[in-house]
């Protein structure tokens, strides 16, 4: 593979990924105990530790250069969607939703409801299909249901909802790739 500079990620993807999900509870390992541990560590990428932290700020950097709703549509993709939880009340099973992915996916809510036409004005529909599109097993059908909303309508309302974050998110993916591509962060071969 005949690179034309030194790129760490193979993807837009990737990047934000790594990104989204590298964890601050990392940290640099010693010379002895890189000596004396067994099997990979981190990507094999160097990306842990400092450089890690400081590769995922830089891919945050770029993404804080898109459009800002094309940035929270992308973070919301990649981000951890559920954490575990021991609150013990009735109604937890032991996960819920990470701060980070329940912000965005309401913010991505309020923004549909005033850029899409023909969108329905209850904000819970709009975060169980935008969760659903994410990938949280929600049957958006059972949620309209018990907000009164009839199932053709639901179904009509939701596949605005889809279009509309499918092509802001293409849309933002593509930016961020030129980004990231400039900033000499994908590996491109020739």
């Amino acid at each position: 593979m005949d690179a034309r500079h030194d790129g760490i990620f193979e993807s837009a993807e990737e990047a934000i990924t790594f990104a989204c999900n590298y964890s601050s509870q990392q940290y640099a390992l010693s010379p002895m105990a890189k000596i004396l541990q067994r099997g990979a560590y981190g990507s094999g990428r160097g990306l842990i530790g400092l450089d890690g932290a400081g590769q995922a700020g830089m891919v945050f950097a770029e993404l804080a250069k898109l459009d800002y709703w094309q940035m929270v549509a992308l973070v919301a993709r990649k981000a951890t969607r559920s954490e575990s939880c021991d609150c013990l009340s009735p109604c937890c099973r032991g996960w819920r939703m990470t701060e980070l992915f329940r912000e965005a996916v309401s913010q991505l809510a309020d923004e549909v409801a005033r850029t899409a036409r023909d969108v329905l004005p209850v904000k819970e529909f709009r975060v169980a299909v935008l969760r659903k599109y994410f990938g949280d097993k929600i049957h958006v059908l059972d949620e309209a249901e018990k907000l009164g909303i009839d199932e053709h309508p639901a179904n009509r309302h939701a596949t605005t909802i889809r279009k509309w974050i499918k092509e802001l998110e293409k849309s933002g993916l593509t930016a961020l790739c030129e980004r990231l591509d400039e900033a000499g962060m994908l590996v491109r071969t020739t």
